[in-house]
């Protein structure tokens, strides 16, 4: 009964807009008559509260053979500068932006939020030699202003329509596996995190890329999923 909690409150605080008005800048999935599937890792660092990385996830990804992409905030590409060039090293990863600080951008000013872009794009850039025009908001939160804002910075707003619940302790290995066989469909965005918080993913990810490719998804970065 607590594991479902938790599973039904991230899945539905992150989209205190998933069920309100979809608006057209906001991605959620891909072309659903395809049948890829995007696996995104968040890496993501606040003032107060440093992240790691979890080598194991890369490794696991490069032994199968498997598309991701990182969302990458610029406090963590600050601290983790050696990873970062690892991850744009892997042709079949791709790297994006997580904004700076991890804020609720609902309670930030119009020039805060595109700071909050354009300072990380910046890094970005400088730590990997290429820019990222994919961009995820932090927490999943968002208001129409931020919206515009964010999409007025050349981005495309990346959320997700599968929630493995993987910042939770209690959330299981079997607990994530059972989230991406219910959730996923075709041009799914399925949302978990390589910053050290993703307490059971290494542990769940070899049985989620084997499920994936048994029901017959090819998985893709977000850049390919997308129309």
């Amino acid at each position: 009964m607590l594991r479902n909690l938790i599973l039904f409150t991230l899945l539905v605080l992150p989209g205190l807009a998933l069920g309100g008005d979809e608006s057209s800048l906001l991605l959620t999935h891909g072309n659903r008559s395809r049948p890829q599937v995007a696996l995104t890792f968040d890496l993501c660092q606040t003032k107060t509260k440093p992240a790691g990385f979890d080598p194991a996830i890369v490794a696991i990804l490069q032994e199968k053979q498997a598309a991701a992409t990182f969302f990458a905030g610029g406090l963590w590409l600050q601290d983790h500068p050696a990873e970062a060039r690892l991850l744009a090293a892997e042709p079949r990863f791709e790297l994006g932006n997580h904004s700076w600080s991890h804020p609720d951008l609902r309670h930030a000013d119009t020039a805060t939020i595109s700071e909050e872009i354009e300072q990380t794009e910046k890094l970005l850039t400088a730590l990997t030699g290429s820019s990222s025009r994919l961009f995820r908001l932090p927490f999943g939160y968002y208001d129409e202003r931020v919206l515009k804002t964010v999409a007025a910075s050349g981005v495309r707003i990346i959320q997700w329509d599968v929630v493995t619940g993987d910042p939770d302790r209690q959330v299981l290995a079997a607990d994530i596996v059972k989230a991406v066989k219910h959730g996923v469909k075709n041009g799914s965005i399925v949302i978990m995190h390589a910053n050290g918080r993703g307490w059971h993913t290494a542990e769940a990810l070899p049985q989620v890329i084997d499920l994936l490719r048994q029901r017959g998804f090819e998985l893709v970065t977000v850049s390919k999923l997308l129309p």
